[in-house]
């Protein structure tokens, strides 16, 4: 499974920083993002507390806000263009 994440993060995040298929490479990452979190951040939570998990997720709360802004700004940005 290690060896399909990993490459999944490599051609998506390489798709994402030249700017191709942004929208659609950020769908997989989220993905990740949203399964990284619920496997390991979740049972922390539970085991620590909320200020030890908040302070350990901020990286991987950063990345799924990050991705979301780009599905949902590239949508927009679609439909604008489809208007004019």
């Amino acid at each position: 499974m290690a060896p399909f994440v990993g490459v999944t993060e490599i051609v998506c995040g390489t798709l994402i920083l030249l700017g191709i298929r942004t929208s659609l490479a950020a769908v997989p990452l989220l993905i990740d993002i949203c399964v990284a979190i619920a496997t390991t951040k979740l049972p922390m939570l539970f085991q620590k507390g909320f200020w030890a998990t908040a302070h350990e997720a901020r990286t991987d709360y950063a990345m799924l806000l990050g991705l979301l802004f780009l599905i949902i700004r590239r949508d927009e940005r679609q439909g604008a263009m489809k208007q004019s």
